[in-house]
């Protein structure tokens, strides 16, 4: 199928996507060897799900630096987030201690996360209002193509003379390669238009203008956004992080098994990226949400509590095929409900919202495991908040597709000294 976007668009699309690759092939990383990991730096079973939730809090740092876009441009944070991706990734690979390792990550996950939500604004912002859904759905799809690296890589994981040390290393040569591609590459032109119309920024009241925007300027539409994003994060965040160690504890799966479990499950469920980028621009993006967060729910429910080899790995790929489905639009969403003055931020603060949902799902499984005495149970019970994402989405957002960004949400002018202005 040829691409609908021009020359130039498709080498933004790769552009900016490949550090997603590496980003998400990080996530991957950790997501499989943690059984080694935790081997290899004495994490206590008892701690593993707090340990696991505290790397998250990268997104804490990651806020700012989002945030700074809205102020100074783009590419800049584009290239800054790229070269502390690269340099945590290599210093992660020799990590001594757990506490090390956990620094070093948390401080990955900072830049990562930081760099993720800038690229969904960089494409919102560059691609027309037809192709948008288009284009993020190809953006994620290239990044879970990271994913797919990482699991045919862990597969070799015995055979590595340092194990999965070796996987940072291979990782952060990726990033130097994207930082050195990355030399040319361009503002938005939104951005551009927009900063032409505003005086440079002074003090620090006008730096935290895009803070207060975000508060003020359209509250309903935010709180509904944070109503949906951290009931669907607290109750998967637990079910993904224990996937590899439930294969291999549970059902005897070799790495190797997983890996290639992983590679060929997400190579068929890369599917739901470009099914929901398309549909979401045609039917609408809350009618893929309202079909794909509650079968996301229940095929996870089932792959934690059959004991059928054959129905686990179809509960595996329909589930990840419709979580894409499901993330690629959420982010679609975050990336168009608000203005180009504070699209950044928002996106942070989306992002901070989520994974703060999430660690408060990982620390509720490590209290509920003594308690329930098994990792699915704990599971099974956590996935029964995540429904609850499909009310705001149903009732209290607008629909974005196929609407320019100027339609969806005008810029609102504001004296960030005055009282707060009401819900528009």
């Amino acid at each position: 199928m040829k691409s609908p976007l021009p020359r130039e668009q498709r080498l933004l699309l790769l552009l900016v996507g490949s550090s997603l690759f590496i980003n998400n092939y990080d996530l991957g990383i950790f997501a499989l060897a943690l059984p080694q990991i935790q081997a290899s730096l004495q994490i206590p079973e008892e701690h593993l799900g707090l340990y696991t939730g505290v790397i998250r809090f990268g997104v804490l740092l990651a806020f700012p630096l989002a945030f700074m876009a809205d102020v100074v441009g783009r590419r800049r944070l584009l290239i800054l987030t790229v070269i502390g991706m690269t340099l945590a990734t290599v210093l992660s690979a020799f990590a001594q201690t757990a506490t090390q390792y956990l620094i070093l990550q948390t401080l990955a996950r900072c830049f990562s996360y930081a760099e993720e939500m800038l690229c969904y604004v960089i494409i919102a912002e560059e691609i027309n209002p037809r192709q948008r859904g288009w284009a993020l759905g190809r953006l994620a799809a290239l990044g879970t193509l990271g994913y797919g690296l990482s699991s045919l890589l862990y597969g070799q994981i015995d055979a590595l003379p340092h194990g999965w040390r070796d996987f940072y290393l291979v990782g952060a040569a990726g990033l130097v390669i994207i930082l050195f591609a990355r030399r040319n590459l361009k503002e938005t032109q939104r951005f551009l238009a927009h900063s032409a119309t505003r005086t440079a920024a002074q003090g620090l009241r006008d730096h935290l203008r895009p803070i207060v925007s975000l508060a003020r300027a359209y509250p309903g539409r935010f709180a509904a956004l944070v109503a949906t994003t951290a009931p669907y994060s607290f109750g998967l965040a637990a079910a993904f992080a224990f996937i590899s160690k439930f294969l291999q504890e549970t059902h005897g799966y070799a790495p190797a098994h997983v890996g290639y479990l992983q590679f060929f499950g997400g190579a068929l469920s890369i599917l739901g990226f470009f099914v929901a980028g398309r549909v979401s621009d045609i039917a609408g993006r809350r009618a893929v949400l309202g079909v794909c967060i509650p079968v996301v729910v229940t095929l996870f429910i089932l792959f934690y509590m059959t004991g059928d080899p054959r129905l686990l790995i179809a509960s595996w790929i329909g589930c990840l095929f419709f979580y894409f489905a499901s993330e690629v639009t959420l982010s679609a969403l975050g990336s168009e409900l608000f203005p180009t003055s504070y699209r950044s931020t928002s996106s942070a603060a989306r992002g901070v919202i989520n994974v703060a949902a999430g660690i408060a799902g990982l620390a509720a499984e490590s209290a509920l495991y003594p308690i329930v005495g098994s990792h699915a149970i704990s599971i099974v019970i956590l996935l029964g908040v995540a429904p609850l994402a499909i009310v705001p989405v149903i009732f209290f957002l607008p629909e974005t597709a196929r609407r320019s960004l100027d339609e969806v949400s005008p810029e609102i002018e504001l004296d960030i000294e005055a009282a707060p202005t009401p819900f528009p």
